[in-house]
């Protein structure tokens, strides 16, 4: 067994694949927020030093890791991007002895796992690998260093590039986390499995709420969609709540639609292949409870609410120069947490961001609704 710590030991994300049953690149696909390689490098990056990540793809060059492309063109697999890692550890780190590989789509591995792969190596040679009720994990190991060159002709002679079907000819130690949970090896391949994430991750148990307040023309709108746009982008689901005037309508007069609910329907339910919409008349009855529309919503992640000033619900408050009016909300409410504006503020006791600055006022959310520290 080696007596060295875990944390000596490099390791590398395997972010290079064609993400073909994602149908997009699953390791920049994100998730509660970032990147999905992101989450998996950082995890990684609490057990080993220094941590790289094997990709071509330029939108991960902004992370915090360096980006190792294959050496061998032609997308030839894991085994390609393994090989990328052995070349470029035994070439600027020589005391390393051997590489962590983690795969970018598993963000659920154990915390302890390079340390309990660590005390698995017997010798030099020794592939420590991962194991669950049995069964190898061949996408999570510890790899010699000096197997980068019989790794390169194995490749460049054309063979099996399943990983287990090379270190079916290396010496292999396998070790069994049959004592973790059962998804600590899960993999994101599918749409459906990053829905299976999010749930994991416990998103969409209980949304987090943001309020947007302001005067009519304070450019409360404007924000909400850009801030919506971003955290979307972000990885989140994010629904809105939107508090009209009285008399709204989003019906056409003389549609279908329009027509059952003039005929007195109570409920008129919308459905095409792109949306559905349900309109409740109230019919004389008082407008419901903001937590009553917040229970008819679906699961989300984000509830961004428009217009409802007297909810007791962390909220930013927009200034225009343009706006109905320009006295302050904020000393008045006691839940409005930040200010944009499209004008210098003087005297606040508040963050005070630029309307248009959507990235650091969807940073600001993130850290407000405790998705990011």
């Amino acid at each position: 067994m080696t007596n060295e710590p875990a944390s000596s030991f490099p390791a590398m994300v395997l972010a290079g694949g064609r993400s073909t049953r994602m149908g997009e690149d699953k390791a920049a696909k994100r998730l509660a927020g970032k990147p999905l390689a992101q989450i998996v490098a950082t995890r990684v990056a609490a057990q080993a030093s220094p941590v790289f990540i094997n990709s071509r793809n330029p939108s991960l060059a902004s992370l915090a890791y360096d980006l190792l492309p294959d050496t061998i063109e032609g997308q030839e697999g894991p085994l390609a991007g393994i090989l990328a890692g052995l070349e470029h550890v035994a070439a600027t780190l020589p005391n390393a002895t051997h590489l962590a590989i983690v795969p970018a789509d598993a963000p659920f591995f154990p915390d302890t796992l390079v340390a309990r792969l660590a005390a698995a190596i017997e010798a030099p040679e020794t592939v420590a690998m991962a194991a669950y009720c049995g069964d190898p994990e061949p996408a999570f190991a510890l790899w010699p260093v000096e197997l980068a060159p019989h790794l390169r002709r194995w490749l460049e002679t054309g063979q099996n590039r399943a990983i287990r079907a090379f270190a079916a000819t290396c010496q292999v130690r396998l070790v069994d986390f049959v004592d973790e949970p059962s998804h600590s090896f899960f993999n994101v391949n599918r749409p459906r499995d990053f829905e299976r994430a999010r749930d994991l991750m416990g998103l969409g148990q209980a949304p987090k709420i943001l309020g947007i307040s302001g005067w009519k023309n304070s450019g409360k709108t404007g924000l909400t969609v850009r801030l919506v746009e971003e955290l979307t982008a972000r990885g989140y689901r994010v629904s809105t709540i939107k508090h009209a005037h009285h008399d709204f309508d989003i019906d056409k007069v003389g549609a279908d639609s329009f027509r059952h609910r003039q005929a007195g329907a109570h409920e008129v339910t919308i459905v095409s292949g792109t949306r559905y919409a349900i309109m409740h008349e109230l019919r004389g009855n008082p407008e419901p409870a903001f937590e009553e529309v917040l229970s008819r919503l679906a699961p989300c992640d984000i509830v961004v609410i428009e217009g409802y000033k007297r909810e007791p619900v962390p909220k930013i408050e927009a200034r225009r120069l343009e706006a109905k009016s320009r006295v302050p909300l904020a000393p008045e409410d006691p839940y409005i947490v930040a200010i944009a504006a499209d004008h210098p503020v003087e005297d606040a006791a508040l963050p005070v961001f630029n309307l248009d600055d959507t990235m650091a006022l969807a940073d600001f959310a993130e850290r407000l609704l405790g998705f990011a520290s």
